[in-house]
């Protein structure tokens, strides 16, 4: 099951190709979902829930903004109105990315 963490750098590297770097938070579901090696806990159904546990992960990356780890406490990312764009220390912190993601 892929965590909060493992998206940091999937996360980074979706917004660095999005044009301004910023993407709808819908966008960013998607796009992730096609770069993720998602697993089937992942895919999984929220209980009384229209979506999965890996959207849940996804959203809560705003809703954890002000967690130690989080990319938006960190400053990769900013919040903007229904999304995410990658800040300047994002890109940086994307160059640095190890050549393998997931193992």
């Amino acid at each position: 099951m892929i965590t909060e963490s493992e998206l940091t750098y999937p996360t980074l590297g979706v917004l660095a190709d999005a044009p301004g770097g910023k993407l709808a938070t819908t966008e960013l579901r998607e796009a992730l979902k096609e770069v993720l090696p998602l697993k089937e806990s992942d895919v999984e159904p929220l209980a009384g829930r229209p979506d999965t546990k890996i959207d849940q992960r996804i959203r809560n990356m705003k809703s954890h903004k002000k967690s130690v780890g989080n990319v938006i406490f960190e400053g990769l990312v900013e919040e903007v109105p229904r999304g995410f764009k990658i800040t300047d220390k994002g890109r940086r912190h994307l160059a640095r990315r190890p050549e393998t993601l997931f193992d």
